[in-house]
């Protein structure tokens, strides 16, 4: 009988844990979350943003992680015409996402600092940045910008007139996480 007590202890922890977790998992909420790039070149600017993100927020004391992904052909532009020209420069049938992973956070009363990889164009580059955190009753925000050099992500910039789109991107980004 002791043994078959023991056994069933071994077999319903991993479903205690499984549930314990999901006190602490938020999802994304597609409906209010965005990401936005700004690119430039010599003679004009442009902004693209994506509405269609996807991910999920592990909120443990010292173990949290984050994970968001975004699909490239999601991003839209306003103009067509240019959005397909960045599909075909970004490779979007061979690196279809970018993708962000964190397990070193660090969140204070309003701001999180996040260390992690991001993944973009096939390269795998880590990343630190700070951005606003808030937690409401419902949701957690998170709200910051940072750039990336395109060329360390093997970018080949396209040109207009004989000069190329200039290499720093600007990203901002506000994500909404509902708990699950």
């Amino acid at each position: 009988m002791k043994k078959n007590f023991i056994i069933l202890l071994v077999l319903i922890n991993p479903l205690i844990n499984c549930f314990s977790q999901n006190d602490n998992r938020w999802m994304i909420d597609t409906e209010k979350s965005f990401i936005e790039y700004q690119a430039k070149h010599l003679l004009h600017q442009w902004k693209g943003i994506n509405k269609n993100i996807k991910g999920v927020f592990f909120l443990k004391d010292k173990d949290s992680k984050i994970a968001v992904a975004a699909n490239i052909a999601d991003f839209d532009s306003g103009i067509s015409n240019r959005d397909s020209n960045s599909l075909r420069v970004l490779d979007a049938f061979k690196y279809p996402q970018v993708k962000f992973y964190s397990d070193q956070i660090l969140i204070t009363e309003e701001k999180i600092a996040l260390s992690g990889e991001l993944d973009f164009h096939g390269i795998k580059i880590n990343k630190k940045f700070e951005a606003e955190y808030s937690v409401n009753k419902d949701s957690i925000e998170i709200e910051g910008n940072f750039s990336i050099v395109l060329t360390d992500f093997d970018i080949k910039l396209p040109s207009l007139m004989l000069v190329k789109m200039d290499d720093i991107a600007n990203i901002s980004y506000k994500l909404i996480f509902q708990m699950m």
